[in-house]
């Protein structure tokens, strides 16, 4: 079958399709964890693992699916990826126990994730570093007009149809991406480019040995980190403690989308002429300072919805900044293997999410002060790894624009 030429806005834009999958899944059912909760009768942790656990099964998957499409070809192994998570999109609908759907939810991750190692290395296939940085700002931003209406999405959902419903509409929004792969994607890397898939794996495991790959990893799972445990564990603190409604939490998260689109933007705008290096810089620092202004606010007392999120919209700001920079410079150390890299990059991200996710499940969810510390820890960390990574291992940590 002869593919159509795609544009570069259209190729991006069906890259950015299936790279919100994962993303959507997750946020659009954030806001019914405390609804399925009340249905089977479990406990906060146990209800969170069916976030945590996804993120796990989301990490592993990358590891599965980026050395798979560098020997294979990008193509089949996406289509193969969505087509697991349309199957675990119908386990989850179906479910008749927590142990269901866990597994719905574990297999729907395992599957989404395909589609975000396989975008950002079918990017790495047509563009150089800086061009990379910008246009994985770009199919962020188009994501993040289908993820900043996620939460508000399961919130109306969950109120009219009950929390099965997002399933439904995960899986019918699945089905068309799927038909558009099949119909549209070129394939932009040849299958196995004569290596065998020992060699593709031996590739990957030298990834770890290369400390700024390893550095970047480190730093950019520290902002997802931050991202996910504010994200999973404030719906608790905003319906419980503070007795607002799931709509009402999925409008706030509106403002987190906001200042995340703004930072991508001026990436793709900018990335050029101000530099990657600059960007992450700037990105991390602005990320440090509002999330301690987030917990000394919450410290403070002030836990009325506008003093939770206002610190928020310059936190994905933030985040929007440095994340293109942090993937682009990784994924471009690894230029035989972008799928395996990609993939080990979204690895250490998920895994050091779920793995915060967990713990944090067992802190206090009365007030937003145990959520707001963690994160402001986060960012002070981030900042301070910065910091030891371009002092110790140089412009390997943060690669300056060429």
């Amino acid at each position: 079958m002869t593919r159509p030429a795609l544009s570069e806005r259209a190729l991006v834009g069906l890259l950015a399709a299936v790279t919100a999958i994962g993303p959507v899944a997750l946020n659009i059912y954030l806001p019914v964890v405390p609804l399925v909760r009340a249905e089977f009768g479990i406990s906060v942790a146990a209800a969170s693992t069916t976030v945590s656990a996804p993120l796990i099964a989301f990490a592993v998957g990358l590891l599965i699916w980026g050395p798979l499409s560098d020997h294979h070809g990008r193509r089949p192994v996406m289509l193969a990826g969505l087509g697991v998570n349309i199957a675990g999109s119908a386990l989850a609908l179906l479910s008749p126990s927590i142990g269901w759907l866990m597994l719905g939810r574990v297999i729907q991750a395992i599957g989404s994730s395909a589609g975000v190692t396989i975008a950002r290395a079918t990017i790495a296939d047509l563009f150089d570093r800086e061009r990379m940085a910008r246009m994985i700002a770009y199919l962020t931003m188009v994501m993040l007009l289908a993820n900043s209406l996620a939460p508000a999405a399961g919130g109306a959902l969950a109120a009219a149809a009950g929390w099965r419903s997002v399933f439904v509409l995960l899986a019918a929004a699945a089905v068309p991406i799927w038909w558009a792969i099949w119909a549209l994607l070129p394939e932009t890397r040849s299958a196995g480019h004569g290596r065998s898939l020992r060699q593709v794996l031996e590739d990957s495991v030298a990834l770890l040995h290369l400390p700024g790959f390893v550095g970047l990893a480190l730093l950019s799972g520290a902002i997802y980190a931050e991202f996910f445990v504010f994200v999973a564990l404030m719906p608790y603190v905003f319906t419980g403690a503070l007795g607002h409604s799931t709509t009402e939490y999925g409008l706030w998260y509106l403002c987190i989308a906001v200042g995340y689109f703004a930072g991508n933007w001026y990436v793709m705008r900018h990335a050029v002429d101000t530099g990657i290096h600059r960007l992450v810089v700037a990105g991390i620092v602005m990320s440090a300072v509002s999330t301690v202004a987030g917990w000394a606010l919450a410290a403070a007392g002030m836990w009325q919805p506008v003093w939770l999120f206002a610190p928020w919209v310059l936190i994905a700001f933030g985040q929007g900044l440095s994340l293109p920079g942090l993937t682009a410079s990784a994924v471009a150390l690894a230029p035989r293997s972008a799928g395996a890299a990609a993939g080990l990059l979204g690895f250490v991200q998920q895994i050091l999410g779920a793995s915060c996710v967990q713990a944090m499940s067992v802190s206090s969810t009365a007030t937003p002060v145990p959520v707001t510390a963690f994160c402001a820890l986060t960012g002070l960390a981030a900042w301070l790894g910065l910091r030891a990574g371009t002092a110790v291992m140089g412009t390997a940590a943060v690669p300056r624009p060429r």
